[in-house]
């Protein structure tokens, strides 16, 4: 499963964080106040979570708060390295966790963890937890890989052995774990709701209970949401006794407030902003473009007949300047890509092909194609004229500036596109939520996807996972596409996965069905009174939460 970041192609006014908490006036070294409130993280975002139940969403911001106030068998730090949290190992075949035939998983779980209300952390909240996400009547976006689980055995509170239909070569980065993007759910809360009904509205979707470092406290729609410090947390209470996570909605009012010290964080901040965030006060605000896995692409929607001709979608490819996009919207941050996987990736396939800009070309497949200029440029055939809709985030610079260049881009080789953008919260919504995306109520759409350190991307383009069944919002079917991942799944070995996902990224580029703009390399902008916070590639920089400190 992959998080969609409104913030790649969109990226949160607030009001007072506190009730009228007073503004402290902490320093830096060389005695500049910072205007934070010690104790208190204020972070902002462009983005608000549709809900706060993992199981129904896959927004990247509701991962980053989830890291707050859930928990996970595994994450990854700043370097990319796992962190056992509700697992104790990693299972391998080597030592023993992954059965000889590949069939059982044996996760060791942590003892004296406790859920915020109190209860203990058991094997039994595992168990419920794949029984919610397999439920049919709940929203799940993706059941990819949970779906190869024919049962989850406790053997004791502390220890389950997980039963696989056949090999999921992704298994340990996604069960429970950070990369697959349910944690686990506490089953004492939420059982009764699962076997009764549904989870899609109970109160735990507006108010969770989780195992993480912070506790829920509020969630004031289209404003904040307010946590506070666990003094129950496994690993011992918090630095921090606070966090707001506020919602503007506008790029520039959140550069302001962070100009005007109302806010003290922006993480995963639009490259588009750069220049801007070079101009803050080195002794007030630290600053750092981190690498990442999150890539910003451009998706034709396959239900539209459009883009059924090959020759169609390769044209929109050539049209496309990529290094302009690079150089203007990212400002240089951007890293060109051929297809979905990272290049600091181990499954980077650097001999896929390149579709480097060429209007020429996109104006020579056009016209073999049957489209020949009308009146006005905009080329027609039997009486229709090629134009679809551009669609991306509500209010973000980057995605705005993104379309305003394709649009004139697309114009220069007779293509005509018209803007219609969403709200966060729509467009990422699940099937069952209406969402513009997975309903296929798009012609083309402008976004990003955080990918996970583990590059399955099977819940994206397998045929099977044609929405509401996975996260195949193209409405994409390719066999080529299909027999490649049925083989990169079907094996723990990465020597043999690497093989598949090079075929993979070979046919995404060639078949043009969705573009690859290029790779993000995000801003981290955060005061220099927050101690302990340091940008990772991997997903989420909130990997140490309880580490952070506000001075």
């Amino acid at each position: 499963m992959k998080r969609a970041a409104a913030v790649a192609l969109a990226s949160f006014a607030l009001l007072a964080i506190v009730g009228c908490s007073k503004i402290g006036t902490s320093t830096t070294p060389n005695g500049v106040a910072q205007g934070t409130v010690p104790g208190v993280l204020r972070y902002d975002d462009i983005q608000e979570p549709s809900t706060m139940n993992p199981l129904l969403r896959a927004e990247a911001v509701s991962s980053d708060v989830d890291m707050f106030v859930m928990g996970f068998f595994y994450n990854y730090d700043s370097d990319m390295h796992v962190i056992p949290e509700l697992a104790t190992d990693v299972p391998t075949q080597r030592n023993g966790g992954i059965s000889k035939d590949g069939l059982t998983i044996t996760y060791h779980l942590r003892k004296g963890v406790k859920w915020q209300d109190g209860a203990p952390f058991t094997a039994r909240d595992v168990i419920f937890t794949w029984k919610a996400i397999m439920n049919p009547k709940n929203n799940v976006e993706s059941r990819n890989g949970y779906d190869q689980i024919t049962s989850i055995d406790p053997v004791g509170d502390y220890e389950v052995k997980v039963h696989l239909k056949k090999i999921y070569g992704p298994a340990i980065a996604t069960f429970f774990a950070f990369g697959g993007l349910v944690p686990i759910l506490p089953a004492h809360l939420l059982e009764k709701d699962n076997e009764s009904g549904d989870l899609n509205h109970v109160p735990f979707n507006t108010h969770p209970v989780g195992t993480g470092p912070f506790t829920f406290v509020r969630w004031i729609h289209g404003d904040r949401i307010e946590l506070e410090a666990n003094p129950d947390y496994w690993r011992g209470p918090p630095k921090l006794k606070r966090i707001v996570f506020r919602i503007v909605s506008d790029d520039n009012t959140i550069l302001v407030q962070l100009k005007t010290h109302e806010t003290d964080a922006w993480f995963r901040a639009p490259s588009a902003l750069y220049p801007q965030f070079k101009s803050l006060p080195p002794s007030q605000y630290n600053l750092q473009l981190e690498a990442s896995f999150a890539y910003s692409h451009l998706d034709l929607n396959m239900k539209n007949p459009l883009f059924q001709d090959l020759r169609v979608r390769q044209a929109i490819k050539y049209a496309i300047n990529d290094q302009e996009l690079i150089q203007n919207v990212t400002h240089g941050t951007g890293v060109p890509a051929q297809a979905e996987v990272a290049p600091f990736s181990w499954a980077y396939n650097k001999d896929a092909p390149w579709f480097r800009y060429d209007p020429a070309k996109a104006v020579d497949l056009l016209t073999q194609a049957g489209w020949i200029p009308g009146p006005d440029g905009i080329r027609m055939k039997n009486g229709q004229r090629l134009e679809f809709t551009l669609s991306a985030v509500t209010g973000g610079k980057t995605g705005e500036e993104t379309e305003a260049i394709l649009q004139q881009e697309f114009r220069k080789v007779g293509i005509a596109a018209t803007i219609k953008n969403y709200p966060a919260s729509l467009f990422f919504a699940t099937e069952g939520g209406g969402g513009i995306l997975q309903s296929g109520k798009y012609d083309a759409a402008l976004f990003a996807w955080v990918e996970s350190i583990d590059p399955d991307d099977n819940s994206l383009f397998s045929s099977s996972q044609i929405p509401p069944n996975g996260q195949n919002s193209l409405f994409w079917s390719d066999p080529v596409i299909d027999r490649a991942e049925a083989g990169q799944l079907s094996s723990y070995d990465q020597n043999v996965r690497k093989k598949y996902f090079a075929q993979i990224q070979d046919e995404i580029a060639t078949q043009a069905v969705t573009d690859t703009l290029y790779f993000n390399r995000y801003a981290y902008v955060w005061s220099t009174g927050l101690t302990g916070f340091k940008p990772a590639p991997a997903g989420t920089s909130n990997y140490n939460t309880w580490e952070w400190e506000m001075q």
